[in-house]
């Protein structure tokens, strides 16, 4: 999450948070969150998109929430990080599969981005697992924000063919970026002399990758 989202997430959402969170665990409002994301789906499913668009506003706050409420409550950690960033890409995929199956968005740039973003994210791994942390991708502004921010307005104005097709090319951008940086990095540091003695991580990394 980028900065500014966070300073909005600190001055509103936190306040909220602090008053459920005797009462609501972060997991619950997580599950609130994927609620809202099947609701979105089907909304757009059934072609109404100013109602998948109001859900997807509900489940952009359910989603900021439920990290407020953790911290709140004093419950962070791998875990909660895990399911939350797991939701999150189910989210995406729901809304997208939404919008193709009620033929409100065009087969090409929908079928792009549902393959895209799960391969965005192979790619931050699969980086980040092989340069052992050294390469990291944060955008200064949320790729998955401004995703969002195109679903939720294509959906209000009734215009989420362009939509969708924005959202396709963020996802490009995002895969093509981050194939270009670790690619650059990896060749670089293929280059460099290895001690002698020395295994190879990146070769070993090659040979062992797994989805993740």
């Amino acid at each position: 999450m980028s900065g500014g989202l966070r300073r909005i997430e600190a001055a509103v959402v936190g306040p909220i948070a602090a008053r459920l969170a005797p009462y609501v665990s972060a997991n619950v409002v997580s599950i609130l969150s994927l609620l809202a994301a099947l609701g979105a789906g089907a909304a757009f499913w059934l072609s109404r998109p100013a109602t998948g668009a109001l859900l997807i506003l509900a489940n952009g706050f359910l989603d900021m929430l439920d990290g407020c409420v953790a911290r709140a409550r004093g419950t962070t950690g791998p875990f909660g990080s895990f399911v939350d960033k797991i939701i999150d890409k189910y989210a995406d995929l729901i809304f997208l599969l939404g919008l193709l199956l009620g033929d409100l968005a065009h087969p090409v740039p929908a079928i792009v981005s549902m393959v895209g973003i799960p391969l965005a994210t192979y790619i931050n791994a699969a980086a980040e697992s092989l340069t052992k942390g050294e390469v990291k991708f944060q955008e200064r502004l949320s790729l998955r924000f401004l995703r969002l921010i195109f679903l939720v307005l294509g959906g209000l104005s009734h215009r989420t063919q362009p939509a969708v097709w924005l959202v396709a090319a963020t996802v490009v951008y995002a895969v093509a970026s981050r194939m270009v940086m670790s690619l650059v990095f990896l060749r670089r540091r293929t280059r460099l002399p290895q001690p002698s003695g020395a295994s190879d991580d990146l070769f070993v990394g090659r040979a062992s990758s797994h989805d993740v």
